[in-house]
């Protein structure tokens, strides 16, 4: 049986050792899920959220052993782990337990009745710089919705993901673990899944959309972004630059919603360059930011960044291997002077890289954040609201940040998180994730006592009814709605007249 290990970045220490699940685990997985999921979907939303709320309790007693767990094996300072996994997990289960009943509950329509019908087994395909919080999210939503779940972990996150998916397991909720790597991932997507929920780099996504093809499979993808910072001339350039800092450090520059082009206008430009620079002097590796996930990683990162400074880019701080640390680090680093046509903006990579571009105005801004094809999230910093609210309308986005961190945006349970374009479909969390996970049945009854017109023998007076029902609903005044009224009086009787005859 083929293994693969979980290396921590802290140490290079192998963590623990997991066999790779072959094509016909991957199908027994999702024969598992199915069986469970006929179980689960008869149970009411209340029902199943009562088991989401045992979930979380169980996470929250092993709190401190799932924060000290995501620090091990992803490097992130313990802070982060509590503040950007352990905590927002629970505070989205919470979340569902308040609002999936309400939000799921049978509904009307043009006098028909709309019942919220899982899809039956989702398949999730998970991530690693987010272990515990971007597994969680389609999880429990495919759960709340009524759905079984068989989750194929990232091989980097793996540790982490079992911890969590256990923790589950022993609450009774359907959910079936499938560890391994991309083989693993593609025998998932040939294994029969209803619905396959992917967060991850675009590359990955379009190979996995290749295999859902095939089946006709729905799936809903999370495939990061490359988003821009806007800094304009009024903004409060201090605090602009402190939560830039903050959200392309944190978790060592490797999280989808972080930005990573800065559009600077040139008023406060050096302004923001120099705060920039205070704040990177003043981080403490092992306290304020940890190492990479892997060596690999790392060598992006730095060659991206020779590769911006032999292009014409100014390194203000930062830009080396901080080797006599152990693991992975990555020293922060700022760019001045970078331009669209560098790798180091055009490219959407993980690293903790500013890339800061001065640009003349906002319109020219606006229009370089919109010129890239990956369109997950965005920030302005203004103290206009008048002009927040009119870039934020033509940022072409998935989430727009004003004066605030995107990233504590795109944590809210409530609110919809997604991009479009290159950034992928679909919306994970908040109401919209509900409705990625359930499909709405429609169930009419016939009134008794209505005629049915539309039935054969076709009769001639058929069209008249037809055309006067036009002629009435789209008549542009009281005296045309009136003559079309009359006409459809004549054509209804006609038609009573016909059918009596036959």
């Amino acid at each position: 049986m083929d293994t693969f290990v979980s290396l921590s970045p802290l140490t290079g220490k192998i963590m623990a050792t997991f066999p790779t699940a072959s094509g016909a685990d991957a199908d027994c997985a999702v024969e598992q899920a199915r069986e469970l999921a006929e179980e689960w979907r008869g149970r009411s939303v209340r029902e199943r959220c009562a088991v989401l709320r045992r979930w979380r309790e169980r996470l929250a007693a092993d709190a401190e052993g799932l924060a000290a767990t995501v620090t091990a094996e992803i490097g992130k300072p313990l802070q982060e782990a509590w503040g950007a996994d352990v905590l927002p997990s629970l505070t989205a289960l919470r979340w569902l337990e308040r609002e999936a009943e309400r939000l799921l509950r049978p509904r009307s329509a043009s006098g028909a009745g709309l019942t919220a019908e899982p899809y039956g087994v989702v398949g999730v395909i998970g991530t690693w710089n987010y272990p515990l919080l971007l597994n969680l999210t389609p999880v429990a939503w495919a759960l709340a919705a009524g759905n079984a779940v068989v989750l194929k972990p990232s091989e980097l996150a793996t540790v982490s993901a079992l911890r969590l998916m256990d923790h589950a397991k022993e609450t009774g909720l359907p959910v079936v673990t499938l560890p391994g790597g991309p083989e693993t991932g593609r025998a998932l997507c040939r294994a029969g899944v209803d619905k396959l929920a992917f967060t991850g780099g675009a590359r990955t996504g379009r190979a996995i959309l290749t295999e859902l093809a095939t089946t006709n499979t729905p799936s809903v993808m999370e495939l990061s972004g490359n988003d821009a910072f806007l800094v304009c001339a009024d903004a409060d350039t201090k605090m602009a630059a402190r939560c830039a800092v903050w959200a392309r450090v944190c978790n060592a520059g490797q999280s989808c919603i972080a930005p990573q082009r800065f559009y600077v206008v040139r008023e406060v430009y050096d302004a923001f360059l120099l705060e920039c620079r205070r704040q990177i002097d003043q981080l403490r590796p092992g306290i304020d930011f940890g190492p990479m996930r892997t060596e690999q990683l790392r060598r992006n990162v730095y060659g991206l960044v020779r590769q911006a400074i032999a292009e014409g880019a100014e390194l203000r701080i930062g830009g080396d291997c901080l080797t006599e640390l152990p693991g992975f680090h990555y020293a922060p680093t700022l760019l001045a002077g970078c331009t669209d046509e560098m790798a180091v903006m055009a490219q959407d990579f993980f690293g903790p890289v500013l890339a800061v571009c001065p640009v003349a105005s906002v319109e020219e801004g606006i229009a370089l954040t919109n010129s890239s094809d990956m369109a997950l999230g965005a920030s302005v910093w203004t103290r206009n609201a008048a002009l927040a609210k009119k870039v934020s309308d033509r940022l072409r986005v998935g989430l727009v940040a004003i004066n605030q961190d995107s990233l504590l945006l795109g944590a809210n349970p409530a609110l919809p998180f997604g991009g479009s374009r290159g950034s992928g479909f679909g919306r994970q969390r908040g109401a919209a994730g509900l409705e990625e996970f359930i499909q709405w049945k429609v169930s009419a009854e016939h009134c008794g006592g209505a005629e049915r017109r539309h039935l054969f023998p076709y009769r001639p007076a058929t069209l008249p009814i037809l055309r006067g029902l036009c002629a009435f609903q789209n008549a542009p005044s009281l005296r045309d709605k009136a003559q079309a009224l009359q006409q459809l009086v004549r054509a209804a009787s006609d038609w009573k007249r016909q059918s009596g005859q036959d």
